[in-house]
This record gives structure tokens, C-alpha cells and sequence, in this order.
């Protein structure tokens, strides 16, 4: 994997948010999280997944045109094909990998998101991807439009052939079973993709069988031998929407069987067809920590597993045995499971709003349970997630809408600590239609402007630190659709220049609130504390909405986006200044003595 040359953001916003002293709180820094970057052997603390691509971005669709047909609790797999509009399900996930990647084209947005390094280039490269087929063709799986996509843009984007395209779930047998009608590698109008066979226990078609695995969490265990030995180039996890009551009814998994848990059909016990014993074992999460760090699924350079998706087009509430009983009408894309399966939990399967068939106790063991999704991969429930959701409907420009730092979102999307709803329009700070929020509602001034000028000079108010003048745009001013050069920062107060000020930096310039579809940021403007839960600034001229809680509809051109508290169009050559500040000032600590943190 190539390392992120720049810091991750989180690590300057956990500084602020723990009230660190100093400029840049810079006793906080681990330099194993500042330089972390994959050797090929797995999960490193802090490695990002796709250096162009923030691992906390994750994009949610919601689109009830999707479904077009006649939707039914239990309905067969072929019924749910048969209800999906596949064409309208291609063109939201195109639109979703733009918002993901921060492109203005979807071509561009799909080379972002793929990468090989197979030495014979893309004709040569090989792709494996995990479904989920439990219960055969009476359970919820992935659907074929969603799959399709995938091979669609693999195949004639870059050139892969489909037989070099494996669809698998190592588990059992049920995957040609779902799948095997609905797909041939020379017909465009089907999955171009070989579709995995487990016949007999210690054989896997597609995969060339086996290889024994090290788990501490499951001894004994294998994986598909391609993947095992780093003959994929490429995985894509593409999961079923399910929520999970676990052993016995205790919803050990965090109530939910999304990308992670979909591993469980990777790492297989080869002496048994069905479920993988050892890893549900004692009904505990940890050994779907364990394998989502494995060299098998982010090893390689690139890593190996470059996109995760949860179909959640229809759902299961609370079984993973039942079919579906719920429409949900959404699907997410992201890159990095545990903060996808987070994000998905908490705006999904435990949003009763959503999904109102959540039983109590699914719902209590849930909320406990999946912040270890993100602890276990040194992240935090008060990083700055990013939920960012649209309904192609009122499709805002790439940067598109934020949601809540991991809070609850939905359709009316009621949640503490900031949701928005599909759309998201910020009228005084206020998210979009439904998007009622305890502790989420804007300040007087806070509305953001049709037209969306700066002020002139785009200068910071109190506290926060501009760049050379803190001038955004050429000139201060937002262009109509929010397009801006080296715009003003989020929390942190980049502006061009690209510095960053310490917790507690305001950016929000008077008058300064963004175009038809405003910026969001997790500082607020003089005289208005922003809350991390999406209350948004109090007092501020200009009003700069809180942490990630409220957009407009619009948002930022030149695949720049304010998500989460952070500008992305700050400059590079700023950003670079800002870093090195950091490492010359730890350096300096470190030799003088007066600092001994690791």
C-alpha cells in the first residue's frame, strides 16, 4: 500500500476534543499513528485503505425507486431481482462512488476507488468477491443489479476479464445457488463474474480450494487459497443489510451481520459445510476483529479489499435466518468495514426508524457493543465520522450532505446528536426535511446563503487561524454551487495555507456561510461553541453548523468537501507546512528531553 503522506485529520481533532494544551497539542502525536503504512501483512494502527479516500467517509443512498416491483416479507431471491430496478440501482452507485471518491465523473470516481498492482496490469488482475448466500435462495443476499455493477465497471472500465471475476462464499454451497443462473462471463446482460463451488468439504471451485490460516480466535481454519495466498489482487465485500441475534438470543455481534461479519463465510472450518463453529464461538466480536485485520483481506499493495457495501435495498431486522421483512430502499459504499458497519448499525438496523423491528434487547446490546467496531481498529465514537447520505432525488454536487459523528440518520431521521436527512437543506443551520436533532439545531445567524458568499477576505474570526490573509476563494467568494479554491477550513481553522489552529480555532468568517448547500464544520464562529453531536454554533455571524450535523443541499465543486469538520481543499503546500511544524516541534521535544510520550 502506498503510505498517506499527510496526517491523519482525526488525530488533530481527538487533540482538540480532549482539551489537549499547546498549540497543535502535540503530546497527543504517536508517531506509529502519524507514519503507519501496510508491509503487506495485515491491518497496521492507522493505515488508511485508500490514500485518496478518507476511511471515515462513508456514502448512503436512499432511493425508493429502486424497487420497483412488488416488495413482500419473505419474498423468494428471484422475486427480489425480479422487484429491483437494476439500471436505476447502476446509476446510484455510480453517483455513490463519485461522492465516495470526491470526483466529478464517475469514470474518475472508479479509478480512485481501483487500483491493481498485478504486474500484467489489469488484463491479468484478479478480483474475488464475497457475497453473502446463507439460506440459499430463500434468505436476503447481495441482489445481482448491485453485484452486477461491480463486474460492470471491472470489466469495461478496465479491462478485466470476467472469467478472472470470482463470486464466493466459502462457507457452504449456497452461493451457486443464488447466483449461478444469473451469471456468464461473455454475456453483458448478466454478472460477468465464475461463481465459486464448495461440492465437498475440503474443495472451493473458482478459489483453488483451501489454505490453512492462523487465527487465535479460530484454530483449525482455512480460507480460499487464492486469497490466503495473495493471488486476488482485488476484494470487494458486498454484504447483506442483517441484523443478528447471536447465540442464543444475546446479539454478541453488536446485533448486526454486516461487511465484517460477512467474513465469517471466508475463513471456514474445511471439515464442516455450514457455519463457521469456532469463530461464533463464545459470543464475542472478537473474532470478526480478528479476520477483518487478517493479510488475507487488507494485505497486499494496494490492499487487497478496496470497497465495502452493504445492499440494503431490503433488510432483515434482527434474524439472519429470516428473509427479508423490511424495505429500507439504501445502499452503502465505503472503504473500510468496521467504520461502514458502524455507520450502518447506527443509521440502519438500530435507527428504529428505520428499521422499527429491532427487538429491545437487540437494540441495548447493540449501542455497547459496536463502538468496539471502531476502538478495536484505534478509532473512537467521537472521531469525525462521515455519514454522508443524498437521495438522488435532490442529488447535491460532489461533498454532497454530512451526517451526524455517528449519529443516527433516516428517513425523518430523528437522532440524538445531529442526523440530516436526505437532502439535508440547511435553512439557518437546521438539516433537511425530518431532520429533527436533540441538541441539533441551529444558531441565529447560522442560515447559509443562496449564492453562498464569503465575506471579503474570508477572514477568521476569533480564535481560529487563516491561512495567507484566510482569504477563500478567489477573491472570498463562493461561487454559485459552492465551488471555492483553497477554501476556508473546517474545525482546526485551515483556510488557504492549510493551517491548522489548536482546540478551540473558529473559522467561520462574518457573512461567511457557504453556498446553496453551505459547508459544515465542527468549530464554531466567535462566541458560539460547537458541541461534537452536531449543535451548531451559537452568536456567529455566518453560522457554522457543528460537528458534520447539518448540510444544504449544494456543496463544494473541484471534488473538494467541508465533511466533518475538515476542509479538503486546503492546500496541499499548507497542509505539508502544518505537518512539519508538528514533526519539528516533536523532534525537538524528543531531543531536548522534554517529551517521552510513544
Amino acid at each position: 500500500m502506498s503510505t498517506n503522506p499527510h496526517p491523519q485529520r482525526r488525530d488533530f481533532l481527538k487533540t482538540a476534543a480532549a482539551g489537549a494544551a499547546g498549540a497543535m497539542g502535540i503530546s497527543a502525536f504517536k508517531f506509529d499513528k502519524l507514519f503507519a503504512q501496510s508491509t503487506g501483512g495485515g491491518w497496521v494502527t492507522g493505515m488508511q485503505i485508500n490514500p485518496a479516500i478518507d476511511n471515515m467517509r462513508v456514502i448512503s443512498c436512499h432511493d425508493t425507486t429502486m424497487i420497483t416491483g412488488t416488495f413482500t416479507p419473505n419474498m423468494a431471491f428471484s422475486a427480489q431481482n425480479t422487484a429491483v430496478n437494476a439500471t436505476t440501482v447502476a446509476n446510484n452507485m455510480d453517483q455513490m462512488a463519485m461522492q465516495l471518491a470526491q470526483k466529478t465523473s464517475a469514470a474518475d470516481a472508479w479509478s480512485t476507488i481501483f487500483r491493481t498492482g498485478n504486474a500484467g496490469g489489469w488484463a491479468s488482475t484478479r478480483v474475488a468477491i464475497k457475497t453473502n448466500a446463507i439460506d440459499g435462495s430463500g434468505g436476503n443476499h447481495p441482489r445481482v443489479a448491485v453485484i452486477k455493477k461491480i463486474c460492470d465497471v471491472l470489466c469495461d472500465q478496465f479491462g478485466v476479464s470476467g472469467a478472472n471475476i470470482v463470486i464466493f462464499d466459502a462457507r457452504d454451497n449456497d452461493c451457486p445457488v443464488c447466483y449461478s443462473s444469473y451469471c456468464d462471463v461473455n454475456d453483458k446482460t448478466k454478472i460477468r463474474a465464475v461463481v465459486a463451488t464448495r461440492p465437498a468439504n475440503t474443495s472451493l471451485t473458482g478459489l483453488n480450494g483451501f489454505a490453512a490460516v492462523t487465527l487465535t480466535n479460530g484454530p483449525g481454519y482455512s480460507g480460499p487459497a487464492d486469497l490466503v495466498n495473495g493471488k486476488i489482487d482485488i476484494l470487494v465485500d458486498i454484504a447483506a443489510c442483517k441484523g443478528h441475534n447471536g447465540q442464543g438470543g444475546q446479539y454478541s455481534y453488536g446485533s448486526v451481520t454486516l461487511c465484517m461479519k460477512n467474513h465469517f463465510g471466508t475463513f471456514t472450518d474445511t471439515t464442516q459445510i455450514g457455519h463457521s463453529e469456532k469463530l461464533h464461538a463464545g459470543g464475542t466480536p472478537l473474532g470478526i476483529f480478528e479476520i477483518n485485520k487478517h493479510p488475507s483481506i487488507l494485505g497486499g499493495n494496494p490492499v487487497r479489499q478496496q470497497l465495502c457495501i452493504v445492499d440494503a435495498i431490503m433488510t432483515t431486522s434482527w434474524n439472519p435466518g429470516q428473509g427479508v421483512d423490511n424495505r429500507t430502499d439504501r445502499i452503502i459504499m465505503g472503504t473500510f468495514a468496521p467504520i461502514v458497519d458502524y455507520l450502518t448499525a447506527k443509521n440502519i438496523l438500530l435507527n428504529t426508524t428505520v428499521n422499527p423491528n429491532m427487538p429491545a434487547a437487540g437494540l441495548t446490546k447493540g449501542v455497547s457493543i459496536i463502538p468496539q467496531f471502531l476502538t478495536s481498529f484505534d478509532y473512537a465514537e467521537t472521531d469525525p465520522l462521515q455519514w454522508i447520505e443524498y437521495s438522488p432525488s435532490s442529488l447535491p454536487p460532489i461533498g454532497g450532505n454530512t451526517g451526524s459523528t455517528g449519529g443516527t440518520s433516516g428517513s425523518g431521521g430523528a437522532a440524538s446528536g445531529g442526523t440530516k436527512a436526505s437532502g439535508g437543506a440547511s435553512n439557518g443551520g437546521t438539516s433537511g426535511s425530518g431532520g429533527a436533532r436533540t441538541g441539533g439545531t441551529s444558531a441565529s445567524g447560522g442560515a447559509s446563503g443562496s449564492g453562498g458568499t464569503s465575506a471579503a477576505g474570508g477572514a477568521s474570526s476569533s480564535g481560529g487561524t487563516s491561512g495567507s490573509g484566510g482569504a477563500s476563494g478567489s477573491g472570498g467568494t463562493s461561487a454559485a454551487g459552492g465551488a471555492r479554491t483553497g477554501g476556508t477550513s473546517a474545525s482546526g481553522g485551515a483556510a488557504s495555507g492549510g493551517i491548522m489552529s489548536s482546540s478551540g480555532g473558529t473559522t467561520s468568517a462574518s457573512g461567511g456561510a457557504g453556498a446553496t448547500g453551505g459547508t459544515t464544520s465542527s468549530a464554531s464562529a466567535s462566541g458560539g461553541s460547537a458541541k461534537t453531536g452536531g449543535t451548531t454554533a451559537g452568536n456567529g455571524t455566518g453560522g457554522s453548523s457543528g460537528s458534520a450535523s447539518s448540510t444544504a443541499k449544494g456543496g463544494n465543486s473541484e471534488g473538494g468537501c467541508d465533511v466533518a469538520g475538515v476542509d479538503r481543499r486546503a492546500t496541499r503546500w499548507g497542509a505539508m507546512l502544518a505537518f512539519g511544524a508538528v514533526v519539528a516541534e516533536k523532534l525537538r521535544r524528543l531531543v531536548s528531553g522534554s517529551d517521552r510520550s510513544s
